[in-house]
């Protein structure tokens, strides 16, 4: 099934108009078509409550679901509704599984796959599913309301919708219809480990609406005569027909390939392609395009002629840009990115040439797709690596360079955690969001400027600055905002006004930047502001870095006087 065509499932559901029509959709010749061509597809229905139409589908285990028990298991007798239950006699009370009443002693067995519940509470009696526990435990399946699907998170960090909840409207009545289908290959692991087959009860009624008296005598009898289907079709001319039965299917994952996934020696695994990079060959004394391959690459400890893993690679700083427009799914750090429940970078710097770099193992982690996004951005180096690299990274030593941003970020962090009452961390994520602009790119230096805005002006404490300041006997402007009553706050604690507006100055400069550069169409106070940053500056970076370190001067003046008034 296409989980976004929905087209075969209403032709199942809708009466036709026409009288040729109608007797034909009677023969129900499409159902047992429709089954085999669904199980096969990337997603397979679990659940189908429409008119005419009922699918439901649970796990029998694959002992039970032999030819000789057949007979038996025609005659089930279940839908979702079944759940756990107190069972109670004047004797005994016990627990009751939700499958022990199905119809047959080969369902008690299985395991139900979808509980659809409600609740009866004021004005609230809607239907809602859950998914078993177990099963949505060992696969990791997590429920994302506003995608109304259970997820997890594939190999790249993306949300991947595992089991999807589908509402289905009927072109001829006022109600709707439930489709809940999952993806085959996913499930097919649970029904893999489990020594389990998909069994799938199925009932489709068809009439026409309103005009139904009931079925007579007179009946037809066809059985179904495709593999893995089961059942009869019930065929009454000229007024409807039924059909009744199960469909079993072999979904299941082979165990030997799920544990060769889980212990990294699966055929993709053995198969994973890497990528060759320029790269600075310190080992050789050569530049040259050596593979990220762990086979080809060597360490300190190993007699050979194969670069070292650390082989420094240099990249165009634009390679960044992917991790800054998604940061949902990607955390750029200082020196570090990380893929949501995906891969890792363990580590990157950025030169004095403007080159980020990192090394070759590192680079061998990443899922291909991903080598091949670093790969288009590789360039030979234009400067050494950066002095922090050299020391932490090749050294192993504690870093002697002033990192502004870093600097200012611990502070604010101290802050957070001291429960500061003039200045709050608005978002446990705003910390993560900024982050040194490393291109040419206009746009890339004024989301950060906003970033940087966010984090640190937005966090003021308006408020309690301004109660601050009357308790200060201050008599401040209700007109002033929380830049301005931090700085009559200083004022009232001693500064000297003109020192004051000094410290208060660079929390200005990125707040008017944030307002001309992000707060309204691009102007000439804009082109000024650019022409300022490159001119004066050399580039977006420096100049972003000059308001970080006058920032981090001024928020320690102002935490270290506030701290005595707190």
């Amino acid at each position: 099934m296409n989980v976004y065509d929905l087209n075969c499932l209403k032709f199942l559901s809708n009466e036709p108009s026409s009288e040729d029509e109608f007797n034909d959709w009677c023969q129900q010749s499409d159902v047992a078509e429709f089954l085999t061509s669904d199980i096969n597809d990337e997603y397979v229905i679990l659940y189908a409550s429409m008119p005419h139409v009922f699918i439901h589908a649970v796990f029998l285990p694959e002992k039970n679901a032999i030819k000789d028990n057949f007979n038996n298991l025609l005659n089930w007798s279940g839908n979702p509704f079944s759940s756990w239950g107190v069972s109670c006699s004047s004797e005994d009370i016990s627990i009751e599984s939700p499958m022990s009443n199905l119809g047959c002693k080969e369902l008690a067995s299985g395991e139900q796959i979808l509980f659809a519940r409600s609740f009866q509470s004021i004005g609230n009696d809607e239907t809602y599913y859950e998914l078993n526990q177990k099963i949505s435990h060992s696969l990791d399946l997590h429920y994302v309301p506003e995608k109304k699907s259970w997820c997890k998170l594939d190999s790249h960090g993306e949300i991947n919708e595992v089991i999807k909840i589908l509402k289905v409207p009927n072109a001829r009545k006022n109600d709707e219809g439930t489709i809940i289908c999952a993806k085959r290959e996913i499930i097919g692991e649970y029904a893999g480990i489990e020594g389990m087959k998909l069994f799938r009860m199925f009932d489709f009624t068809r009439y026409k609406t309103g005009d139904f008296n009931g079925w007579g005598s007179n009946r037809e009898h066809i059985d179904f005569n495709t593999t893995g289907i089961f059942g009869t079709i019930n065929i009454v001319n000229g007024v409807g027909s039924y059909s009744r039965g199960f469909h079993i299917s072999d979904i299941s994952v082979s165990k030997k390939k799920l544990i060769a996934n889980i212990w990294g020696h699966s055929d993709d695994e053995v198969e994973k392609e890497y990528c060759s990079y320029v790269a600075q060959d310190w080992k050789n004394s050569e530049i040259k395009e050596v593979s990220c391959n762990p086979i080809h690459l060597a360490n300190y400890f190993t007699e050979s002629n194969l670069p070292f893993e650390i082989t420094p690679v240099f990249f165009k700083p634009e390679v960044l840009l992917k991790y800054k427009a998604d940061r949902d799914r990607f955390t750029l750090n200082s020196r570090s990115i990380y893929c949501r429940g995906a891969w890792e970078l363990k580590t990157f710097d950025v030169n004095t040439a403007g080159q980020v770099h990192t090394y070759l193992i590192y680079l061998s982690h990443l899922p291909y797709e991903e080598q091949l996004h670093w790969k288009q951005y590789n360039e030979a180096p234009k400067a050494p690596i950066s002095t922090r690299a050299m020391e932490n990274d090749i050294k192993g030593e504690w870093s002697s360079e002033y990192d502004a941003l870093l600097s200012l970020k611990a502070k604010l962090a101290e802050l957070d955690s001291k429960g500061s009452l003039w200045w709050k961390l608005r978002d446990k994520n705003a910390p993560d969001k900024v982050n040194y602009p490393y291109t040419s790119s206009r746009d890339e230096w004024a989301e950060e400027i906003l970033n940087l805005d966010q984090l640190l002006v937005e966090g003021l404490e308006e408020k309690w600055l301004r109660k601050k300041a009357k308790a200060l006997k201050l008599k401040p402007d209700a007109r002033l905002r929380a830049l301005k009553l931090l700085e009559v706050i200083l004022v009232g604690v001693e500064f000297e006004e003109e020192h004051a507006r000094e410290i208060m100055s660079p929390f200005h400069i990125v707040h008017n930047a944030r307002s001309i550069l992000k707060g309204h169409t691009l102007g000439t106070e804009a082109e000024d502001l650019r022409k300022v940053a490159i001119t004066e500056y050399g580039s977006y970076k420096n100049h972003y870095e000059k308001i970080c370190t006058d920032c981090d001067e001024s928020l320690e003046i102002i935490a270290n006087a506030l701290s005595e008034i707190e």
